[in-house]
């Protein structure tokens, strides 16, 4: 399992999250950039810029959300349950549907899913349904997931092992 970490690289952190269980951590900056952009033509200059490493994007709105899926070089995309600040009263807006997961699969994007997002959620019962409900989606339409911390400090992180049983709980498999 890999662990993408929102920190600076340190032995300790990388000996540490090896003891956890994770076969490679990603440390920000030195091997993935996140980027948060709420607009299209910033969003494509930064991704221009950083060719050689992993681009992760954290979604700020739907329409930028569908932007980077189907017309950037997005490796990962993460954050997408937090979008909509209410559910409506008939369904849940999880921030993805069925065309944007056939966009995502048929452009090998993964939808990325943050530990760390649910540790400091304040409605953690509503984003966590959120998630299944995406969960279920990328599981439909083939969607390749990631499941990682996104720990921001040390005492953020989990174990390989407690990750894996969190999403088998959610229904990856």
């Amino acid at each position: 399992m890999q662990n993408y970490l929102l920190m600076k690289k340190s032995k300790e952190i990388e000996d540490l999250s090896s003891l956890l269980g994770f076969e490679k951590t990603f440390f920000l900056d030195e091997d993935f950039v996140l980027l948060e952009e709420d607009n299209k033509k910033e969003l494509l200059k930064k991704i221009n810029n950083c060719r050689k490493k992993i681009v992760v994007y954290k979604a700020k709105s739907e329409e930028m959300l569908r932007f980077a899926l189907e017309r950037t070089s997005v490796d990962i995309v993460f954050g997408m349950e937090l979008i909509n600040p209410k559910d409506s009263v008939h369904f849940v807006r999880g921030s993805l549907d069925q065309i944007l997961c056939k966009i995502a699969a048929s452009k090998g994007k993964i939808v990325g899913f943050s530990f760390n997002d649910i540790l400091n959620a304040r409605d953690r019962a509503k984003l966590l349904g959120r998630m299944i409900l995406n969960i279920k989606l990328c599981k439909k339409y083939g969607v390749k997931m990631l499941f990682s911390s996104f720990s921001v400090s040390k005492m953020e992180m989990r174990s390989a092992n407690d990750l894996e049983a969190f999403f088998r709980i959610f229904g990856k498999n």
